[in-house]
């Protein structure tokens, strides 16, 4: 390794197309969008100025590669668009080693009713994204804020960093005239904020999603993510599984194509948000998931078969400190 420069590429156990493709949502314009885990060699594990989480890109591909240390924290934590990824089947596997089907023969390691929270609040960060989106489409800001408008000087009292900190301290302990001017500096650069954020939407929209959105009032694409999310989070709580393609692709697919309007879309997203507290009642999945059996997993694959962890407090096998009867 001394003279190459690390290749995640070189160290794959898996890739597999994502995205539209895996869901059963393609159309004609989609991308093939593909994700993959690798582990890297112990040299790299090991080397602070080598050592990597995820690498995005590849000459311009939609590719993306992860530490396999990374993704299975990220699917530990039940990340949606990372945890989908051990139940893509062989039609969309491009590259799979033995460590590979190892990982995925442990995925219910990795589940928990945490999926509930996970799954809906990526869902509700779509429909937030969806209602902002259509606020700026409708009633556009017209201005840029400026500290005038505030009333404030243009010089500021306390750096953007240390605002926040500042406004903890308790009121009385600033002149009231201060106190008022941090409250308008907070107002102003949050109304700044706002107006950066429709900027950078208003420059940077895709061609093809405005005039959606100029056609049916909001973006369809958020929306179909919206209740993806919802539908794999709901079979993943009452199964421990997901089927790809999505077994109701064809009705995110009419959701993409603006079958339904803005407001049938919101009520639909409340009912079955709803829905959500009764299937998290129901699942069968175990509240955390399990930590221990899966650094257990994770150092076997790095280590080798022959590996077995020693308990830092009683230097016996097969077990980790946490669980160990000596701390009872």
């Amino acid at each position: 390794m001394k003279n190459k420069q690390f290749d995640p590429v070189d160290y794959r156990i898996f890739e597999g197309v994502t995205g539209s493709h895996l869901y059963g949502t393609a159309t004609p314009e989609s991308d093939y969008d593909t994700r993959g885990v690798c582990l890297p060699p112990l040299e790299v594990l090991i080397d602070p100025f080598m050592s990597f989480d995820v690498k995005d890109s590849f000459d311009g591909e939609d590719r993306s590669i992860y530490n396999l240390a990374k993704f299975m924290n990220l699917c530990a934590n039940n990340n949606p668009n990372v945890l989908e990824m051990l139940y893509v089947p062989e039609k969309f596997t491009v590259f799979k080693t033995d460590l590979w089907i190892r990982l995925v023969e442990n995925r219910h390691l990795f589940l928990s009713k945490n999926i509930k929270h996970r799954f809906l609040g990526y869902a509700f960060s779509q429909l937030e994204a969806i209602k902002r989106h259509r606020k700026w489409f409708i009633e556009p800001p017209d201005h840029k804020p400026t500290r005038d408008e505030f009333c404030l000087l243009q010089t500021p009292l306390v750096s953007e960093g240390n605002l926040q900190n500042v406004l903890a301290v308790p009121h009385e302990l600033f002149l009231p005239e201060h106190h008022e001017e941090l409250v308008r500096e907070r107002a102003y650069r949050d109304a700044k904020k706002k107006w950066d954020n429709y900027i950078q939407w208003r420059t940077n929209r895709n061609p093809k999603r405005k005039g959606t959105e100029e056609e049916f009032g909001y973006d369809t694409k958020y929306a179909s993510h919206l209740f993806r999310l919802m539908s794999e989070g709901k079979e993943l709580l009452l199964t421990g599984n997901i089927i790809f393609p999505l077994p109701d692709a064809d009705w995110l697919l009419s959701i993409k194509q603006g079958f339904y309007s803005y407001e049938q879309v919101l009520e639909m997203a409340t009912n079955m948000e709803a829905e959500f507290e009764t299937w998290y009642k129901q699942s069968p999945l175990p509240d955390k998931p399990n930590r221990n059996a899966l650094k257990e997993l994770y150092f076997e694959m790095v280590l080798g078969k022959g590996y077995s962890n020693i308990c830092s407090i009683c230097n016996e096998k097969g077990h980790w400190a946490d669980e160990c009867s000596s701390l009872y």
